[in-house]
């Protein structure tokens, strides 16, 4: 008898443990939310061992809400011929409205890419505008030139 009302107690102490939190704050407020958009087009690097084109690359631009900074991920990027594919992030860009267009730069950011920070080819020059459906930007990676240009993918 001990025993069974041992295993009730503890089943409605689980029960109540268990209530929803209520939250004064809406969501909005109380937990930050993020989501991405993905384009796909062509990345162009102008390497010193010769022009590298990845065609048909997907990017995808990491939006965190109440934040004016978004990362941008390439995937499967390759800045110069000889180098394998890989993904890539660019951190901390900076995102502004204007009328129809969202433009994005960065002066300076460490890409990510393999889980390590890689700071040979650190970013520079970051310039890019969303239109529309269109996503296009330039930056330099170390000392390539590179440029991306695309369309979202619906």
């Amino acid at each position: 008898m001990k025993r069974t009302v041992f295993i009730l107690v503890a089943i409605a102490a689980a029960l109540v443990s268990c209530d929803k939190i209520e939250s004064d704050k809406p969501l909005e407020e109380s937990a930050v939310r993020s989501d991405s958009l993905f384009y796909s087009g062509t990345l162009l690097a102008n390497a010193s061992s010769g022009d590298c084109t990845t065609p048909d690359m997907k990017v995808s631009i990491n939006l965190t809400f109440k934040s004016d900074s978004v990362s941008i991920s390439l995937f499967k990027a390759k800045l110069a011929q000889r180098m394998p594919a890989m993904d890539i992030v660019i951190p901390n860009i900076t995102m502004k409205k204007e009328a129809d267009v969202t433009l994005l730069t960065s002066v300076r950011a460490v890409p990510l890419a393999m889980g390590n920070e890689f700071p040979a080819y650190t970013v520079t020059g970051f310039n890019g505008r969303i239109n529309g459906d269109s996503l296009n930007f330039s930056l330099s990676f170390g000392s390539t030139p590179t440029s991306f240009n695309g369309k979202i993918i619906k």
